[in-house]
């Protein structure tokens, strides 16, 4: 026998009196949210009773020093000692590894920058996953991932102290958010949470904001000031009926949502979160690789061996430059080289590289070099963000042409990636028939409105399913089902395989609603069972396949063996919150049971 016995499955309606396993009341905790990003990270906070428009922002400026970056963001990189130790972040970290590069020490250092898409990309994640660094070194994702929240922790917590002498908040008085893209899947929510705990910050005092939700709630919330046609106009909080499209155009991930406001003024989720890496990053490595293309490999390779320092200027630069693209009279943007880079190419092929561009069939009329800067016609910029910018176009428009999304006006855009006028210029061209807004603060919306989400985590009432889930099923042998998936045991025959559907693709729920499926043993003596939870983008997927991927492992426990084999647990699972939760009741006591599900696989 199995443990899952086939079994319709019930839905429990309403929402419990506990959504969510945060403690503390948000009318007596401060709420500090962390925004990390893939280029740039940062935090805010509230103190209970300020009004949404106070809301405490970390500026920058004194690590940032002269730099042109935004202020309000630090750079999503760390450096740490050769045994792990924590040494800087952000703009510090950036500083000291230029300084410790040009001291030719940096064996005894790891620095990593860039890092967040590992979560998003890696298929088998573990608590074990390792990172290269700078120089292709290994070290555990997970310290690195911590050590970076514990630095904004404890920065926070010294602000705070700064902002409210009279006021002694400590770690466990503060409800904490920490952002992470909607397109992630479970076992990569797992991981950040386990990330932070890991830097101090209690589970139950944690909640996990989705990017592009928080943007939601901020831009429903708050009177957003927006550029339009060089005059300022304001755009009002929305209100109920009201459906309108989130883009938030991160530096990895572009994530989408559609949502529409009730009459409660909470949140509804019309459409499941959607995206893909798109964002900004992508356009940098179209950059990067065009130069690296130029200069060749065998030169570039050796310029990040031996000049490392120069090679993390040369990504700021593209950063900066892709950023503000507005090009000169002459339509040119001009990206300034190292000049290690050019004495090197010089050296290698005997001659400039000004004289190797303008000798140079294949790049002439494309760019140009004048002193140590290279001038690229805005023909060829346009051409590297087209890769990127033709896979968000297609996506906007393919989410439009839905039916439920008939009746949406408006189009935000958000994140860091969104103050590139080549996305705003590209995007409202395509999109005319609908009002494209861009807050002045588009870099800062998820960050606000992760604050929000923590004053007020019911603020989004409805989710949709992004995957069909469900557990691996062994029942009685049906009629139409494959011969291939036979098993007689003891002359009865059996379906093996069997996919067992918690939650479909697309559905809808409840912040709260919980699906139950029953439990039992497969042995009499078993006083822990094991279910393989799997998700599949079928709605209607039938059978464990390889349409299917295993995300994780439920682990019921069922120590009073006196039952048997008849003994049931019904184990309800919650779909309609930002991270997934399992509970368990033994049917026969009606006693709560321990029931936990493994998201990261083991190595």
């Amino acid at each position: 026998m199995s443990g899952l016995e086939e079994k319709p499955r019930k839905v429990m309606s309403g929402l419990e009196e506990r959504q969510r396993p945060v403690s503390g009341s948000s009318g007596t905790m401060l709420i500090a949210a962390m925004d990390f990003g893939t280029t740039y990270s940062g935090y805010a906070f509230k103190f209970p009773l300020d009004s949404p428009k106070y809301i405490y922002i970390k500026s920058w400026n004194e690590e940032a020093g002269s730099s042109c970056l935004p202020s309000e963001k630090a750079p999503s990189c760390v450096l740490l000692r050769a045994n792990g130790e924590f040494k800087s972040f952000g703009y510090k970290a950036e500083k000291e590894y230029n300084e410790i590069s040009s001291e030719g020490q940096m064996e005894e250092w790891h620095f990593f920058k860039h890092f967040k898409m590992i979560l998003h990309n890696e298929e088998n994640l573990s608590s074990e996953t390792m990172l290269k660094d700078s120089r292709g070194y290994e070290m555990p994702a997970k310290l690195v991932f911590t050590h970076c929240i514990r630095f904004m922790k404890e920065d926070l917590l010294k602000m705070v102290k700064k902002k409210k002498l009279e006021a002694a908040y400590t770690v466990n008085d503060i409800r904490w958010v920490l952002t992470v893209p909607a397109i992630w899947e479970e076992p990569a929510k797992k991981f950040m949470r386990e990330a932070a705990e890991d830097a101090g910050i209690k589970g139950d005092n944690l909640l996990l904001a989705l990017e592009p939700e928080a943007a939601s709630i901020y831009m429903k919330e708050i009177n957003v000031e927006v550029q339009k046609d060089m005059n300022e106009s304001r755009l009002s909080a929305f209100s109920p009926g009201t459906k309108y499209m989130i883009v938030d155009l991160g530096g990895g991930t572009v994530d989408v949502t559609v949502r529409e406001v009730l009459g409660d003024r909470s949140l509804k989720e019309i459409t499941k979160a959607s995206g893909g890496a798109w964002g900004g990053l992508k356009v940098n490595d179209q950059f990067y690789q065009y130069i690296k293309e130029l200069v060749g490999d065998k030169i570039m390779d050796k310029f990040i061996e031996k000049h490392p320092s120069a090679h993390l200027e040369l990504e700021r630069e593209i950063e900066q430059k892709k950023r503000n693209l507005q090009g000169d009279k002459d339509r040119k943007i001009a990206i300034n080289l190292p000049g290690e880079l050019l004495e090197m190419f010089e050296k290698r092929n005997g001659k400039s590289m000004m004289d190797f561009v303008q000798s140079s069939g294949r790049y002439k009329d494309k760019v140009k070099m004048k002193y140590e800067r290279l001038w690229f016609d805005l023909s060829v910029t346009f051409s590297m963000f087209k890769p990127a910018v033709d896979s968000i176009l297609y996506h906007i428009g393919d989410l439009l042409s839905y039916p439920i999304t008939q009746g949406l006006q408006n189009i935000m855009l958000v994140g860091g990636f969104s103050d590139s006028k080549i996305i705003e210029k590209t995007v409202k061209e395509k999109f005319k028939d609908y009002r494209v807004v861009i807050p002045q603060d588009a870099g800062l919306a998820v960050l606000k409105g992760a604050v929000l989400f923590g004053q007020n985590p019911l603020v989004v009432s409805e989710r949709v399913s992004r995957f069909t889930y469900g557990t691996k099923q062994f029942r009685y042998f049906l009629e139409s089902d494959p011969l291939e998936l036979r098993k007689e045991i003891e002359g009865v025959p059996y379906c093996k395989n069997v996919f067992n559907i918690l939650a479909k693709s697309g559905e809808t729920f409840r912040v709260g609603q919980k699906v139950t499926t029953e439990v039992s043993p497969i042995t009499p003596e078993m006083t822990q069972m094991p279910v393989i939870f799997y998700q599949s983008h079928n709605s209607v997927q039938k059978y464990v396949d390889e349409n299917c991927r295993e995300i994780g492992v439920l682990l019921v426990d069922m120590p009073d063996t006196t039952g048997g084999l008849d003994r049931i647990v019904d184990v309800s699972l919650t779909f309609g919150d930002t991270e997934l939760h399992v509970t368990g009741t033994d049917r026969s006591s009606g006693e709560k049971v321990s029931v936990t599900i493994q998201l990261l696989k083991s190595k």
